[in-house]
Order: C-alpha cells, then sequence, then structure tokens
C-alpha cells in the first residue's frame, strides 16, 4: 500500500498546505511514497491534469492525500466523479483540513457524506468569494456595497406613484399588493427603502378584500 500527496496549482497560494499535508502525514504514521504537485490550474477538468495520470497508475489498495477537496477539482459535481473512480479503483481518500479518510472497503455513513458534501460546498463558495475581492482589488475597483445604492432602480419603482396614491387613500398595504400584483413582503421591503408614508393619516382605512393576486 502507497500513500500519494497530492497539491493543485490552487494550493500553492496557500504556503501552508504542504507543511499541513506531512504533518497530518506524520500524525498519522504516513510516509508518502510521492508528494505530486500539479502544474496545471484547477480550472481545468481533473480529467486533463496530472491528478488523472496519478489516479489512473494507483492500484488498488493505495491511498491519495489531499488537504482539502478544492484541491481536487472545482466543482461538486466532479468531485462526486473523483469519488466514484476511487471508489471502483478501491483507492482511499484522504481529507487532512477535514480529518476524514474515505475507503471504498467500508460503507460510507449517508449524514457523515452529506455534512462534509455542504462543508465542501462551503469552501467552495468562500474560496470564490476570496478570489473575486482580490481581482477587484488588484483592478482598484471598490469593495463592499456602493455608495448611494438604495438611491438606484428598484424592481418597483414602476409603481411608485401608485403606491403613493394608494397609500395616501390609506388603501390596506396588502390590497396595495394585490393592486400592483407582487408579494406584500416585497412591497413592505419598497416602501421601509424609500421611506414612503401617507400624506393623509388621518383618513379612514380602506381593505379591498375582493381583489385576487396574480398568479
Amino acid at each position: 500500500m502507497k500513500h500519494y500527496a497530492y497539491l493543485s496549482s490552487c494550493s500553492e497560494a496557500n504556503a501552508g498546505v504542504r507543511d499541513e499535508l506531512i504533518s497530518y502525514a506524520q500524525a498519522n504514521g504516513i510516509v508518502f511514497s510521492e508528494i505530486i504537485e500539479d502544474p496545471e490550474s484547477h480550472f481545468r477538468p481533473w480529467t486533463q491534469r496530472k491528478l488523472f495520470g496519478l489516479l489512473t497508475a494507483m492500484a488498488p489498495g493505495d491511498a491519495l492525500v489531499v488537504y482539502e477537496a478544492i484541491s481536487l477539482a472545482r466543482s461538486t459535481s466532479q468531485i462526486l466523479d473523483i469519488f466514484e473512480v476511487l471508489a471502483k479503483r478501491k483507492i482511499s481518500l484522504h481529507l487532512a483540513k477535514h480529518k476524514q479518510i474515505f475507503s471504498p472497503e467500508s460503507d460510507q455513513d449517508t449524514q457523515e457524506f452529506l455534512a462534509l458534501i455542504q462543508s465542501i460546498e462551503q469552501d467552495f463558495i468562500a474560496r470564490r468569494v476570496t478570489e473575486a475581492l482580490t481581482r477587484r482589488k488588484a483592478a482598484g475597483l471598490p469593495i463592499g456595497r456602493p455608495r448611494g445604492r438604495l438611491n438606484q432602480s428598484l424592481k418597483l419603482d414602476q409603481h411608485r406613484e401608485d403606491i403613493q396614491r394608494y397609500l395616501d387613500l390609506n388603501v390596506n398595504r396588502a390590497s396595495i399588493a394585490k393592486l400592483i400584483g407582487c408579494n406584500p413582503q416585497t412591497l413592505y421591503n419598497y416602501i421601509e427603502k424609500r421611506s414612503l408614508k401617507s400624506r393623509n393619516p388621518e383618513k379612514k382605512r380602506i381593505v379591498l378584500p375582493d381583489v385576487t393576486t396574480p398568479s
């Protein structure tokens, strides 16, 4: 049985990944037969990277050690494809970050597996957000909500005059939502964001129970 450590090009951005894998191996009595560093970007399909050749060359009973799932592929669907290949070839997978081992010789608990997939998804989202912020910063673009965001066009702006007129007539807000054909909560949020209110608060409130909500 041989253990292979795999680092993708995305791992290079994290200077401590290699050390983390070595620490994991030492803590678990693992001796790496080889540490493979893939120069190809993890944006490329895993079947077009060094990872594919590695899995093809590994023998049944061998183990692949990576820091996290994102080292293997860029999407959850590709991760599941890799898990399937590992199972068919009887290769174990160590995820050092999660301290989990997936062995083809044992039935993986469904709840545990789903929890891992959820964690992988969160890792993907966090990585994409970080990369997007890094690109914006490098391009000199502002980070965060643009100034004056609330002054930009909103979905219900096209109905603003009607909404204000109904408010002045003291029509019930739920009825206003039905009249303009939107979800009541959408209307409530719009009124709050635009700071709209009745200019005739003393008028008697009007409720239109016979108005049907558009499908």
